[in-house]
């Protein structure tokens, strides 16, 4: 078990993650403390989750697990308020591009994890990439079970964290923006726009839940939906012809280079 835990910064992603964890039983709610900066928020929070919350540092030295759900530009001023927390101390960042290195430097006492969960985590659709010296102990695995409440966990390198972070950590950005154009598209052919959002999101749910049930290849699942000479692979041709599969890979390719200049 992770004991008692402080989460440092409970918005969409912190809160998802302090949710889930409350709900499955991961963590316990008094056990629990927050950190957050306005006076308001941590009432409503401590209303809510049935925790404890600040919006000043407490003790660190009371801490077995410190969850640290703060932006990246953010964690370099939160860890010079951290440098004495206790020799073994858990501490998990879901800071992009922050390598494991530089929080070892800052704070090496610490058992540091990194992770990269996404937004779909607030509705427990989460997928989640773990890295650290120590995944594949026991604590490893009760960080695991941390993730696993909000959705699926990937046991990786740190290099493929990275990779996974512009993929699925950045994702749901991507699957947004291919759900708006689609939606303009169907209003484009005459559809109703809250008919053509409806479409276009179960459309990408029922796909991607294919894609995980079956454990075809998508080229498999495609070919299965593209009769020759038929209306499917007329639309593919006309997106692949406009860029499609090219812009959606240049994607992914800037945000693992912009995570890497984070971590410089």
């Amino acid at each position: 078990m992770l004991g008692k835990t402080l989460c440092i910064g409970v918005g969409s992603m912190g809160g998802a993650l302090l949710r889930g964890a409350l709900q499955h039983g991961v963590l316990k709610a008094s056990d629990t403390h927050i950190l957050v900066r306005r006076e308001e928020q941590c009432k409503a929070l401590t209303e809510e989750l049935g925790v404890v919350g600040f919006t000043t540092m407490p003790n660190v030295h009371e801490y077995n697990t410190i969850l640290l759900a703060v932006k990246p530009q953010v964690l370099p001023s939160v860890l010079e308020t951290l440098k004495e927390v206790p020799y073994g101390t858990v501490m998990i960042s879901v800071a992009a591009g922050i390598t494991l290195d530089t929080l070892d430097a800052a704070i090496p006492q610490a058992n540091w994890f990194r992770t990269m969960p996404n937004t779909p985590a607030s509705i427990g659709a989460g997928m989640t990439a773990l890295a650290g010296d120590d995944v594949h102990t026991d604590l490893g695995r009760d960080v695991q079970a941390l993730f696993e409440a909000v959705g699926e966990v990937a046991v990786v390198s740190e290099a493929d964290l990275d990779r996974l972070g512009a993929l699925s950590g950045a994702g749901p950005g991507y699957m947004f923006v291919i759900l708006d154009a689609l939606a303009d598209a169907g209003v484009r052919i005459g559809l109703p726009r809250h008919l053509a959002i409806k479409a276009a999101a179960q459309t990408m749910y029922g796909a991607g839940k294919m894609a995980l049930e079956s454990g075809n290849h998508p080229a498999v699942l495609r070919d299965q939906v593209t009769s020759p000479g038929g209306t499917t692979i007329a639309g593919i041709g006309a997106m692949e012809k406009g860029g499609l599969r090219s812009a959606l890979q240049d994607g992914v390719v800037a945000c693992l280079a912009r995570s890497n200049e984070l971590g410089k």
